[in-house]
């Protein structure tokens, strides 16, 4: 049986690993909301979970978007308006389907999106300019919830620019869970995205003993697997390129399960051009 340990917390999942240490006295809990955890499997260890500090459902955002859209370029605007389309239609989606609402952990961050857009290089092929395009908006994670699913869509809306008719297979089950062969990727991103983001702490509870780490909705990371021997600004850059390689691959698997081989080598198109199909689609 593999050691291991959780990454959000078993009892509250709003809780998530923020700090390991072996001394426990270097944790002060007082006036905080946090839990802390004993863990022994090799070597005696602690970790500290903190909560992400927003709870609650999509109800509850504050949509006044209008000063963060006023800052950003012509053209960043507009993707971002399509993105936030985008967004609320999955809302709407949620609730009619599975009748709750989206839950959220975090306000939604508009500023972070033309940053996003800013690391896509558009000279590039389609299947790849879509994935880099996918991958910058999850790294990023301007929104609340569902970032995959909106950073998917709109990635969607960059190949249908290019091949008229375009559209991806069938994503979701008619439950809105991931079919299997999507599963595999999005599950790994996420695996991606949590190593990206504690290379310092997942490289001392391996040394400590641990070999796995559990994420919410019993998703494994086994730490055999990923690099940890970086600084911090490394393992950002590393695996951000590992995320957008992994997103490029879903690209190809996607654009060709869907019946548009031609789409892996088709030549992409600027921002510009993107921009303007997205105009005349509104």
């Amino acid at each position: 049986m593999t050691a291991h340990i959780h990454y959000h917390h078993p009892d509250d999942p709003q809780y998530s690993l923020a700090y390991v240490t072996q001394d426990r006295d270097e944790i002060t809990t007082s006036g905080r909301d946090v839990l802390v955890e004993r863990y022994e499997l090799d070597e005696e260890f602690f970790v500290l979970y903190t909560n992400h500090g927003e709870s609650g459902t999509v109800e509850s955002l504050d949509d006044d978007f209008e000063e963060s859209l006023a800052k950003m370029s012509p053209q960043d605007r507009t993707i971002t308006v399509r993105l936030l389309q985008i967004f609320e239609e999955i809302v709407e989606a949620k609730a009619i389907e599975e009748d709750e609402k989206l839950q959220i952990y975090k306000q939604i961050e508009l500023e972070r999106i033309p940053d996003a857009l800013s690391w896509v290089n558009w000279d590039i092929p389609a299947v790849n300019v879509a994935g880099q395009l996918m991958s910058a908006l999850i790294l990023k994670h301007a929104l609340p919830n569902a970032n995959h699913r909106t950073s998917i869509s709109i990635a969607q809306w960059y190949l249908e620019s290019i091949e008229t008719g375009f559209s991806f297979p069938e994503f979701a089950t008619a439950e809105y869970e991931w079919k299997e062969w999507v599963n595999k990727y999005i599950t790994e991103s996420k695996r991606v995205l949590t190593v990206r983001r504690n290379t310092t702490a997942f490289s001392l509870l391996f040394e400590w003993g641990c070999d796995v780490v559990i994420r919410k909705n019993g998703i494994e990371i086994n730490l055999t697997k990923y690099e940890m021997d970086m600084s911090t600004s490394a393992a950002y850059e590393h695996y951000a390129e590992e995320h957008t390689e992994l997103c490029r691959e879903f690209m190809i698997e996607s654009v060709t399960r869907a019946g548009y081989d031609e789409l892996v080598s088709a030549d992409g198109i600027d921002k510009a051009e993107f921009v303007a199909y997205l105009e005349k689609a509104e």
